[in-house]
């Protein structure tokens, strides 16, 4: 990404009209603020501002070139909120990401805070509930523990990890009760690092309506923006790197 991108703690100025708000949700260690970095580049938090330790939140600033494109919220583990924090917290997102790892078997849990949050968007009549997006973490933790390989074809019944990978985004698309083609299984270790430039970047785009998909759009580098995304995003499925439906089931039209 870019280097003249910046994060910056905003908890004194308000927030600039047209910015994207993009809330990131998940249990502690999961992975939710080492994916900011990965999405927007190194992190430059502002040095004359000290975080409170009860907030519920902890929001950036995305700037390019002087203007605010986004505010990225990241919260704590979101199994130490509160469901009515959640919620309020929830209710200025504009985009979700929940952030699950794929080596952690009980996800009841979760699951439960985000029917909660899903109850409570469905009944509020004055804004339609913000794209959700699941990524699921650690996929490089998945067995077999020792091989990794990328890329990797989820649709290859010959690759031990690949199909590792494929149970674990069809079995969190169901936990979850999330479309498969909004799951998208990367690994955010140092030097392995995958599916985060290209394919996580074309699921959050797919999700968006045209003006936040515009507004996303200028956070990446002038080459990047010129991309066909919707091209990009058909390509990687077709190289099984996303699922777009169930195995054995026909895959949605993009």
């Amino acid at each position: 990404m870019a280097s003249s991108k910046t994060l910056v703690t905003p908890e004194a100025s308000p927030v600039a009209e047209g910015s994207l708000r993009i809330l990131l949700l998940g249990f502690s260690n999961s992975g939710k603020s080492t994916l900011i970095g990965a999405l927007f580049g190194k992190l430059r938090a502002a040095t004359d501002l000290t975080p409170d330790p009860n907030r519920a939140l902890t929001p950036y600033r995305l700037e390019h070139q002087g203007r605010e494109l986004a505010i990225i919220y990241d919260t704590p583990g979101s199994e130490r909120l509160a469901h009515k924090s959640l919620h309020e917290v929830a209710n200025v997102a504009d985009f979700i990401i929940w952030v699950s790892a794929a080596h952690r078997p009980e996800r009841q849990s979760e699951r439960q805070i985000l029917d909660a949050l899903r109850l409570a968007q469905t009944a509020r009549v004055d804004r339609r509930p913000p794209p959700l997006l699941l990524v699921v973490t650690h996929i490089d933790r998945l067995r077999p523990l020792r091989e990794w390989q990328p890329p990797y074809d989820l649709t290859n019944p010959d690759d031990l990890k690949a199909m590792s990978i494929q149970a674990a985004v069809t079995a969190f698309s169901a936990d979850f009760e999330v479309p498969i083609a909004s799951v998208v299984p990367v690994c955010l270790a140092e030097g392995r690092v995958y599916n985060v430039d290209d394919t996580l970047w074309a699921a959050m785009l797919d999700l968006m309506d045209r003006d936040q998909r515009i507004r996303l759009l200028r956070c990446l580098g002038a080459g990047r923006r010129e991309e066909n995304w919707t091209l990009l995003r058909r390509q990687l499925a077709n190289a099984g790197r996303l699922l777009l439906a169930f195995p054995g089931r026909a895959p949605r039209r993009l």
